[in-house]
């Protein structure tokens, strides 16, 4: 099996050195970077399986090299974990809509943490390549695999065209109309858009099935940008 690649964008050294001394023990390659602009250049050409990052370097720091990779790169979902000194929520929601996975506090991270995190990210990875071999019109997943905020974020980047189908035990179905991998319509029960959007983001069981379909006739009703729709998602579930 190949082994799973971690670029770590530090300009500090003590925390990357650190963070490779923990991570290595657990048999991951590490590869590092100084900034955000050779961390770019690094993930275009080493195409890493994870990026950890610190928020503030010079250059470019670590939530601009993630919008540019989301937006911009072939690999945009690749995931990121963001380093920071800083307990700010203003930061953490800079972070989130620019598609950070997770966010730690540089102070209370130990080894365990960060592999838990790593391993936790690695599980989704296995999870999003399992849905990218089945058929391209078609997936089906379970929420305690890949939660309803994840499965909005492979929506989007993936610029998804279809309809989303949730169901849970004992509750009515959910309906999410994506043109594009922006969100047009929501509906579950007698909740509509935004307020159903925040009733399926509270689900932690489920399963979730899309299927690529025709939505030219749909008129958006949903007034929020699914950027801003999965940043309030994360922030209400973290």
């Amino acid at each position: 099996m190949k082994p799973t690649v971690i670029l770590i964008v530090d300009d500090n050294p003590h925390i990357s050195k650190l963070l490779t001394m923990n991570l290595e023990q657990s048999a991951f390659t590490i590869l590092h970077a100084m900034d955000g602009e050779e961390g770019l250049a690094k993930i275009k050409t080493d195409k890493p399986d994870i990026v950890i990052s610190d928020v503030m370097m010079p250059k470019l720091d670590g939530i601009a090299m993630c919008q540019q990779v989301r937006t911009g790169s072939d690999v945009p979902m690749v995931p990121f974990i963001f380093l920071t000194s800083m307990d700010s929520d203003i930061t953490q929601k800079r972070g989130f809509r620019m598609g950070a996975d997770q966010y730690l506090i540089k102070s209370e991270i130990n080894r365990d943490t960060i592999n838990g995190k790593v391993n936790e990210i690695l599980k989704h990875i296995r999870k999003i390549e399992e849905i990218r071999s089945q058929n391209s019109d078609t997936f089906k997943s379970d929420l305690g695999e890949l939660s309803f905020i994840e499965t909005l974020q492979y929506l989007y980047l993936q610029k998804k065209t279809g309809t989303l189908t949730i169901v849970r035990q004992f509750y009515p179905e959910g309906k999410i109309i994506v043109r594009n991998g922006e969100i047009l319509s929501a509906t579950v029960g007698d909740d509509k858009d935004e307020k159903a959007l925040l009733t399926i983001s509270g689900w932690k069981r489920g399963t979730v099935q899309f299927l690529s379909d025709d939505v030219s006739a749909i008129t958006p009703t949903v007034k929020t940008s699914t950027e801003n729709i999965i940043l309030e998602s994360c922030r209400l579930t973290a």
